[in-house]
């Protein structure tokens, strides 16, 4: 597997692997399936559901990726626009 140290789903594959290696019987079981286990548990959290806000609740944390992109974007086409009529 080619490692990309910004993947979040190889971050998140790595931090199970990590939490898994004092039991060895599930540390060796997903070791086979840490991906497809962290793209589960990736895609849980980023669900726009009653379950996912609660997982993102309980983890303390915000997915705002795609809103802060959005903002982003929003912003510099406002920006362009304002500066066209200026």
């Amino acid at each position: 597997m080619t490692e990309t140290p910004t993947d979040p789903l190889q971050i998140l594959a790595k931090v199970l692997m990590g939490a898994t290696e004092t039991h060895a019987e599930l540390h060796d079981e997903l070791r086979e399936h840490q991906n497809e286990v962290a793209a589960s548990v990736m895609t849980a959290i980023r669900a726009n559901t009653e379950h996912g806000a609660e997982l993102r609740t309980a983890l303390g944390v915000e997915v705002t990726q795609t809103t802060r992109m959005g903002k982003n974007l929003r912003a510099a086409m406002d920006a362009f626009t304002k500066q066209g009529k200026a």
